[in-house]
């Protein structure tokens, strides 16, 4: 497992994409407003945008906390069978 990023470097880009994603779940219920035949597919898109972001965010802080806890010689306290 890679080592988790500096914090410094960390905390920025985590609040930039739940920034990202904030203002793409605007864009997908303002487009979903709109409607019509160009309001509805921006809309969509946008949600699915926002999801992916989310995921992704998810996923890294993540692995940032499970790296931050797990010993940096990749050793863990459970015993293996």
């Amino acid at each position: 497992m890679p080592r988790p990023r500096p914090l410094w470097l960390t905390v920025p880009l985590h609040a930039v994409l739940l920034l990202v994603v904030v203002l793409d779940v605007w864009a997908a219920v303002f487009w979903a407003g709109v409607g019509g035949s160009l309001g509805t597919p921006v809309a969509v898109l946008s949600g699915a945008v926002a999801l992916l972001a989310a995921l992704l965010l998810g996923i890294d802080v993540r692995r940032q906390v499970r790296g931050r806890r797990d010993p940096p010689d990749g050793r863990t306290d459970e015993p293996t069978t």
